[in-house]
């Protein structure tokens, strides 16, 4: 008789994507101030491709961040039940920096928003060529 409120209380099962994006320094006060920019993986929690990335955009954006471009142009859906051993082999020095396995899934249903080590830059490049 009240299936309905238990199909509402069922939280919602989000995919796991990863991308790339390029940012920059923007607003943002924890970027020390010799970088100009990074290239940072972002780990999110969405519905689909589209949502991840607008949703990893909107959030840079927020952390003070200049979103300029996704990377390479693509997205990644995750396995989450290979995440350990995807972080094991793509920063085996950086483990202990993400979350685990049972924590993504856990947040899953969530707001999921993580990223990865950032490969930061100190000078655009058009600055370069002037010197």
């Amino acid at each position: 008789m009240f299936s309905f409120l238990r199909e509402q209380d069922k939280p919602t099962i989000q995919k796991l994507f990863r991308l790339t994006v390029h940012i920059g320094r923007g607003s943002n006060a924890e970027m020390p101030a010799n970088l100009v920019g990074a290239f940072v993986p972002v780990f999110i929690a969405a519905a689909d491709h589209e949502t991840a990335a607008l949703q990893a955009a909107t959030t840079l954006r927020r952390q003070g961040f200049e979103f300029i471009d996704i990377a390479d142009g693509k997205i990644y859906e995750l396995d989450v039940s290979k995440w350990d051993e995807f972080v094991r082999e793509a920063w085996p020095e950086f483990v202990d920096h993400f979350p685990t396995q049972q924590v993504v899934a856990d947040r899953l249903t969530s707001e999921f928003f993580f990223t990865g080590p950032f490969a930061s830059y100190e000078t655009k490049e058009s600055e370069n060529h002037r010197q």
